[in-house]
């Protein structure tokens, strides 16, 4: 709802790039395999780059290592190693064109170098959560950092890295194979394109084991379209008057402003000068209040829910109510203390006080009747009816309170940060008349003795303890009902251990079922006998369905076979000599069956240690 650009909307146009359908405007023309070749060369080099990423923080393997690794390691391990010989196989200098083949590349290298445009920015987008330190190490440089390493993400991305690699396999094999007069290329030309489409329907197929193993969500990939690119939204301007939905987009995007400016000033903790007590007091006072506003609005939530019938789903906002009730004490009680303490920084407001602000008068102007309602109000003007809230407003009202139930507890982390990072600093402290009596101190002002600084600290944990169970059950309601804000409880589901949502708060919405998990079978593709029958013009279902089953049947026996040879002797790039047997080979790695792998590295086998001298 903030406007911000995802990774999904890069992932979206690379899989839209791939798409081999006609486009306006665009006239088949020449393809040239050696163009194809560099194209392929630049999308391998992309996801290479993605392995490379997803394998950072792991440590090297050892054949014997890789019989203890986990599916979805040993899958990684894998693609990796199957795009390095990808790249390989494409990495041999081309020969000079001929002056007859047109400089204009065709339409598959094309849609190759469009796919990898887009894979280039959607890896650009996730690398501006992180930073490289001095010493080479990546650090993270926003919450999203940890979703982004977080094992559901993986698996997400290793998914996607997968099916474009089988797309632009299927698509470049066809024009490797194809005998047609406006496909350009030699045999060697040929032999090469084939061999590093043959690896990576390998690539592609050790991720399909590793997804039977341990099937990944339809969750995990839309936690992982939802990834935003790390910058600060643009700010929106209050104006009076706005709807239910529009005052849900303010709300929202303040809090994600708040979030973000919170974690950089938290980053820049160990820099007490930029930590002052008219920030800490605002962003303390503040959070009170918009804690309030929270419960406010939870409880009008939940009597709306109970009229219309979903009352777990009304329970369970309730008992957000309640722990966001919790959170407003424990915030007062932070904003108690912290007015007992000065900082040695002029006076000045922080952006992310400045922020904490304007989130309270969005919240508060959705918990309360009053269009115009300003903190200044106060607590007394008439609340939002619940039967104002039209049903389809309510999953928006939810991602809401969710938004701004996630933002205090992360604001109060990030504000012990700093006061933690400014007491070392010796910028804490407190008028000498509040000591007591024994403290003979000649100065108006001096260092927070470390019962008071402990005892803020102490508060700012319990806010940001209160504060979290109450985004995580408002977290829980809106992962159920498919709220706007689900990709939040997504991303805190992916970096700690909770519960799945009632399967009452699930069927809350009808029409809003979630995707099948996974999915279920591999996508077939018509075999060489059968593509024959295809181009023969055959229609008849009996003949088709007779060379599909022979098709089968060359496949088993071609794999049967290659398992129980030494794939070393005859390679597949031997074997693809000529365009015959090359569809034999291709159909059995397409076919989505592990051992066919032997078809173009021998099975391994497990490397035993010796065994100790006996004494």
């Amino acid at each position: 709802m903030t406007g911000q650009a995802t990774f999904g909307d890069f992932l979206f146009r690379a899989r839209c790039s791939l798409d081999p359908g006609p486009r306006p405007g665009e006239a088949a023309g020449l393809e040239n395999l050696e163009d194809v070749i560099r194209a392929l060369a630049r999308l391998v080099a992309v996801m290479g780059r993605y392995a490379q990423d997803l394998t950072a923080n792991l440590p090297e393997i050892t054949p014997y290592d890789q019989s203890v690794l986990n599916p979805w390691t040993d899958g990684l391990f894998q693609a990796r190693d199957a795009l390095a010989t990808t790249a390989r196989f494409l990495a041999f200098r081309a020969a000079p064109l001929r002056p007859a083949v047109a400089a204009q590349p065709g339409a598959q290298a094309r849609r190759l170098d469009a796919a990898t445009a887009s894979l280039r920015m959607g890896r650009d987008l996730l690398q501006t959560h992180f930073v490289t330190d001095p010493k080479g190490a990546r650090r993270p440089r926003s919450g999203w950092a940890h979703v982004i390493t977080s094992e559901a993400v993986t698996r997400a991305l290793l998914t996607e890295v997968a099916s474009i690699a089988r797309q632009a396999a299927d698509q470049c094999s066809a024009l490797a194979l194809s005998r047609s007069a406006g496909v350009a290329g030699d045999g060697q030309t040929r032999r090469r394109l084939n061999a590093a489409c043959q690896w990576l329907w390998v690539l592609e197929t050790s991720v399909w084991a590793a997804h039977q193993h341990a099937p990944t969500s339809s969750a995990e990939g839309e936690l992982l379209a939802a990834i935003p690119v790390n910058t600060l939204p643009p700010r929106h301007v209050q104006r009076g008057g706005e709807s239910v939905i529009e005052l849900c987009e303010g709300a929202i995007t303040s809090a994600d402003r708040v979030r973000w400016l919170a974690w950089a000033a938290a980053d820049r903790a160990t820099a007490s000068r930029n930590v002052t007590a008219a920030s800490l007091r605002q962003i303390a006072e503040n959070s009170t209040v918009t804690s309030h506003n929270c419960v406010c609005l939870l409880y009008a939530l939940a009597a709306r829910m109970a009229r219309a019938g979903h009352g777990a789903v009304s329970d369970r906002l309730a008992a957000a109510a309640e722990a966001a009730r919790r959170a407003r004490g424990t915030w007062l009680d932070a904003a108690r203390e912290v007015a007992r303490i000065r900082t040695a920084t002029p006076r000045q407001l922080s952006p992310a006080a400045i922020e904490a602000a304007e989130l309270t008068a969005w919240t508060g102007r959705l918990a309360y009747l009053d269009p115009q309602w300003s903190p200044a109000h106060g607590p007394d003007r008439p609340l939002r009816p619940p039967e104002t809230l039209a049903m389809q407003d309510v999953p928006h009202v939810i991602a809401a309170a969710h938004h701004a139930c996630e933002t205090l507890a992360r604001l109060a982390h990030a504000e012990r940060r700093q006061v933690r990072a400014a007491a070392i600093a010796g910028s804490v402290l407190v008028p000498t008349r509040s000591l007591p009596d024994d403290y003979d101190i000649p100065y108006p002002f001096t260092h927070a003795p470390r019962e008071r600084v402990k005892s803020l600290l102490t508060r700012y944990a319990e806010a940001a303890q209160a504060s979290r169970l109450a985004a995580d059950i408002v977290g829980d309601v809106a992962e159920g009902v498919q709220a706007p804000s689900r990709a939040l409880a997504l991303a805190r589901s992916a970096t700690t251990a909770r519960a799945e949502p009632t399967a009452d708060a699930a069927d809350t919405f009808a029409g809003r079922s979630a995707a099948p998990s996974a999915r279920t079978g591999k996508p077939g593709a018509p075999g060489p006998v059968e593509t024959t029958l295809l181009g023969l013009g055959v229609t008849d279902p009996g003949l088709l369905t007779r060379g599909a089953e022979i098709d089968r049947d060359a496949e088993r026996l071609i794999i049967d076979a290659a398992v129980k040879v030494d794939a070393y002797q005859r390679p597949a790039y031997e074997l693809s000599r000529s365009t015959g047997t090359a569809a034999l080979v291709n159909h059995a790695l397409q076919s989505g069956d592990l051992r066919a792998v032997a078809l173009v590295r021998p099975v391994a086998q497990p490397v035993r240690e010796p065994r100790e001298r006996e004494p």
